[in-house]
């Protein structure tokens, strides 16, 4: 993973393996200048460490949706562990209303 990667598509919110909701998900990496300008002070170029983006809901499983641990299986069937850290917003997404959370990859 490379800074500016973006990953984005349709997958499954899971939790201890169950099922939540299927999800619509907005994964990038900041570009290179965000760790120029924001050093972490180590030279570790783990760029996974600082995926984040949103995830899309349709509103029913939206008032599942706690701000803890999930695990979000992506489009190409690989899993990655993510943390929701705070419900974003209503929005229409593709004519449809949903409501979007911020999640960061832990």
């Amino acid at each position: 993973m490379n800074p500016g990667d973006t990953f984005e598509g349709r997958g499954l919110l899971l939790e201890h393996g169950r099922l939540i909701a299927a999800v619509d998900y907005h994964l990038t990496i900041p570009h290179e200048t965000h760790f120029v300008i924001n050093p972490s002070g180590s030279f570790n170029f783990d760029y996974e460490d600082h995926l984040a983006g949103f995830i899309l809901l349709k509103p029913d499983d939206a008032e599942k949706i706690s701000l803890t641990r999930y695990t979000l299986e992506m489009v190409n069937k690989s899993k990655k562990s993510i943390r929701v850290e705070r419900r974003y917003k209503e929005i229409k997404h593709k004519g449809q209303l949903r409501v979007s959370f911020w999640v960061k990859v832990v």
